[in-house]
């Protein structure tokens, strides 16, 4: 009979988990264990029978009351499965222990959810194949894309890569910090993921500058055995007119051309980022962002 348990930290099994992990149809770098344990420390989980499907359950506690929630640049998580084993997200959704009496949270895009105890919310993402050469991905390339390369090549702009991740997340930090409200936590928390991601081979970092040295662009991408995953990046104001990330962009498809992996640009919902992905011919899919609010009523409606 199959059984879904609820564990907490200490007890999970990590090398079954990142087995499932590493099997699963539906397999994300986010999943894995070394990601979890350093951008969601403590985390718990829901287990099928002997590791057969899994879910993480990224938590914090605040007045008292403990919650799900989203944890920074995790794209998704949800349930995880072996190949051959079927499962219903909404099984795992209900396994969920009461405790947690607020949840904000990103499925992943296999999974189905129709529990009427939840809000869900229609995502999206965008993907690119690269399957084939360099020179007939860049064919899907909108002309807005191309120009924008042009003027890249125009202003002199160069690259460098093999940056240590702390410097981009440094730099991202400084040029957005009025944007976003994360904290310092989440950022050595990021770090700390894109290091130990960098020791096992599966981190690019990228730089873009000016013929002066001036940092103008700068670039995270991770890669597994089927993706490369956009993970963060941005520009300068002095960048983005010289058409800066759309060249550290490029850069990062270029070298995984033929590799066969699927670019994950991990998003947007956001208008503005939405278009620029999709200059580079990328696909959109969806995935579900779950909301439950059972919080005491002096709460709840803070949360709305």
């Amino acid at each position: 009979m199959s059984k879904i348990r609820y564990i907490q930290h200490a007890a999970i099994d990590k090398a079954k988990w990142d087995s499932c992990i590493s099997n699963a149809d539906n397999s994300l770098v986010y999943g894995y264990t070394w990601w979890l344990d350093n951008i969601s420390p403590g985390w718990h989980a829901l287990v099928l029978n002997d590791y057969d499907a899994v879910m993480p359950l990224t938590w914090r506690k605040k007045y008292g009351i403990y919650y799900l929630y989203q944890p920074f640049c995790t794209a998704m998580l949800g349930v995880f499965h072996k190949p051959g084993i079927k499962v219903k997200a909404d099984d795992f959704l209900d396994a969920i222990p009461a405790k947690f009496r607020y949840w904000d949270i990103d499925m992943n895009e296999q999974n189905v959810v129709e529990n009427k105890s939840v809000t869900a919310y229609t995502r999206i993402n965008q993907l690119l194949h690269l399957s084939g050469k360099y020179h007939d991905v860049q064919k899907s390339y909108s002309r807005l894309a191309k120009r924008k390369l042009s003027k890249a090549t125009e202003n002199g702009i160069t690259l460098k890569q093999s940056v240590s991740p702390k410097i981009i997340v440094e730099l991202y930090k400084n040029e957005y910090y009025q944007q976003h409200r994360n904290t310092q936590d989440d950022y050595i928390a990021l770090i700390n993921c894109c290091e130990t991601a960098m020791h096992k081979g599966m981190t690019e970092t990228y730089i873009a500058t000016f013929p002066d040295g001036e940092v103008v662009a700068f670039y995270i991408v991770l890669k597994d055995k089927s993706f490369v995953y956009s993970l963060l990046g941005g520009s300068t104001a002095k960048g983005k007119d010289a058409g800066a990330f759309y060249f550290l962009t490029d850069a990062a498809i270029k070298d995984h051309c033929t590799s066969g992996k699927t670019f994950r640009f991990e998003g947007s919902d956001i208008e503005g980022i939405a278009f620029f992905n999709g200059q580079f011919g990328a696909e959109s899919i969806t995935y579900l962002h779950l909301q439950q609010n059972r919080l005491p009523v002096f709460l709840k409606y803070l949360k709305k």
